[in-house]
């Protein structure tokens, strides 16, 4: 059993406030978009509904760039959260106020940081290689472990995404809100 990587798009940015104190921002997404085709490799990848079923999840990590040095947040210590729904793994960050935190969110908010990367083994049985129009195509039906999702800069899979999120507090207070609640006033 070894560790794979996989990446996706980040797509869907839109800004929410930071959680709390020791926090720059949130970030949510889509770490996992189930039976939709990967990008970016030599064959194409779908993970199916149902491949996390039996995956404990408690002690997944976020990272930046794959790297255990840059952990960004953890399900144990609820900076992290996952929760598997019907259209995949759906993910929630609280960034840390860090330098890395800072420098990631500002990233993402700038368009910069597009990508959202996970790494996983497939456990028994978990996996159906087939033909499909001519390209090699992986089916993964079973993954064992989960350790790590990341925020990376190039994609495997276009489907996932990621979001800065803004609360609807911060937004009525952004000059946004102002001009276009002028707007709706002046019509009337």
């Amino acid at each position: 059993m070894s560790d794979e990587k996989r990446t996706v798009e980040l797509t869907d940015i839109e800004i929410r406030s930071a959680p709390a104190d020791g926090f720059v921002g949130q970030v949510a997404g889509y770490a996992i978009v189930w039976d939709t085709p990967s990008t970016n490799l030599p064959f194409v990848e779908i993970i199916q509904d149902g491949a996390l079923n039996d995956v404990d999840l408690s002690k997944t990590l976020a990272l930046y760039n794959h790297d255990f040095a840059n952990v960004l947040g953890r399900v144990d210590a609820g900076t992290l959260v996952l929760n598997i729904d019907k259209k995949g793994l759906a993910f929630t960050l609280d960034i840390p106020d860090t330098q890395l935190g800072r420098d990631v969110y500002t990233q993402i908010k700038n368009g910069n940081l597009k990508g959202l990367s996970f790494r996983y083994s497939i456990g028994p049985n978990g996996e159906q290689w087939k033909e499909v129009d001519g390209v090699a195509t992986r089916l993964i039906s079973n993954i064992e472990t989960m350790r790590e999702i990341s925020i990376v800069s190039v994609p495997a899979y276009d489907d996932t995404n990621i979001e800065i999120t803004r609360s609807f507090e911060q937004f009525t207070k952004s000059q946004e809100y102002k001009q276009k609640i002028a707007l709706v006033l002046s019509t009337y």
